[in-house]
């Protein structure tokens, strides 16, 4: 079976962390709403991949998909851009790579 080819690209915890704050690109957290809570970046939208919910509007929506350490951010970011977004970064590392870098983070 022919592999398919990657619908989002990937994005550093720096670059990830501008984008948000400079460009009006959402932090989609994929996380449990137990892990969010426990510490997340700022200004992000937890909607929980295991959850399968549906994900913001995708007309014009620029996001950066993050998790806890990058396996269900990137399941994540596969299935949102396969749903028809097009704008669509995965931060690999996750959270863990965001805390490494010391980006800061909220429990509110």
């Amino acid at each position: 079976m022919a592999e398919q080819a990657q619908r989002y690209e990937s994005v550093d915890a720096e670059s990830a962390g501008s984008l948000v704050s400079k460009s009006g690109y959402v932090l989609l957290d994929v996380r449990t709403p137990e892990e969010f809570s426990s510490g997340h970046a700022p200004g992000a939208v937890n909607i929980p991949f295991m959850v399968r919910q549906s994900f913001p509007d995708a007309s014009g929506s620029h996001m950066v998909v993050t998790c806890g350490g990058g396996t269900r951010g990137t399941s994540a970011a596969t299935t949102i851009a396969e749903a028809g977004y097009s704008s669509v970064l995965c931060m690999p590392g996750g959270m863990k790579a965001w805390e490494a870098r010391g980006l800061p983070t909220t429990a509110e």
